[in-house]
């Protein structure tokens, strides 16, 4: 979710480049800053327009290529992405987040084998590129490979302490293997880094029902609804078919107010 704070500081990048470009209108990198300030503002018609003006002014710009890439992946078009990846490859075979950029490509284009394998390309490269190992986590954790995915989460944490989304993660983990209060731990910490990331929230909601604590759960997900409105149509279905699959997989009889609240989506 983008806050107001991000929102107005990406602005001013925006503002700035601007000036930039009107006194160097040939400048690529300041093409290219301002795209990323475009994504980053979910901007991204304008991002690849930027993107197309840096690799004009600099034909061999891999980053460019690689930033554009990002943007064609986000708006679902993967095909391209992984062209533009390849573009920026071939030109910088060392630039490690155009290998995790394809990576994340593959992997939502369904070609999971090539999506490790440039995850683990981008991490040789760069063993400090928390990103890379956070993505691999995603698919091992996908593939119920929870041990190679815990490593994953510890070590994207021993790099970016303050992160919030693996502390998530990580809690789907100890949740699917039953370890209830750690993970409620680290959905806590998980909110306490980004109180608006509403999937800690509801799957925080999700391990209080377990432990049939009603009420802390009532509040975790009206919380997670209010943040995001289909959150539980987003999240319930990938773990239960339905209520009566959720009570007998943890032995609990839900109460009629949180029966109300996860169907009223």
């Amino acid at each position: 979710m983008q806050t107001h704070t991000n929102f107005e500081h990406y602005k001013n990048v925006i503002q700035h480049y601007n000036e930039t470009i009107n006194e160097l209108p040939t400048y690529p990198q300041a093409y290219n800053h301002r795209g990323i300030a475009y994504c980053n503002i979910g901007e991204f018609d304008l991002a690849i327009q930027d993107f197309n003006k840096a690799i004009r002014f600099k034909e061999n710009y891999a980053e460019a290529y690689s930033n554009r890439a990002s943007v064609y992946r986000m708006k679902g078009d993967f095909d391209r992405a992984i062209q533009d990846c390849n573009r920026a490859i071939k030109i910088a075979p060392n630039l490690p987040k155009a290998y995790n950029c394809r990576g994340i490509a593959y992997k939502l284009n369904g070609e999971i084998d090539k999506a490790i394998e440039d995850y683990a390309t981008a991490i040789k490269l760069d063993p400090d590129f928390a990103y890379a190992y956070y993505n691999r986590g995603i698919i091992y954790y996908e593939r119920q490979e929870f041990d190679r995915a815990m490593k994953e989460y510890n070590k994207v944490l021993e790099l970016n302490p303050d992160s919030s989304y693996p502390y998530n993660n990580r809690g789907n983990i100890y949740r699917k293997k039953g370890e209830y209060e750690q993970a409620i731990k680290d959905y806590t910490v998980a909110i306490e880094r980004n109180p608006e990331l509403a999937v800690a929230s509801y799957n925080r909601g999700m391990t209080w029902l377990i432990l049939k604590e009603w009420e802390k759960a009532k509040t975790d997900i009206t919380d997670a609804i209010e943040l995001k409105e289909d959150i539980v149509i987003e999240n319930f279905g990938k773990d239960y078919e339905d209520i009566e699959d959720f009570e007998q997989k943890h032995q609990v009889k839900l109460p009629d107010g949180i029966v109300t609240l996860l169907n009223q989506t």
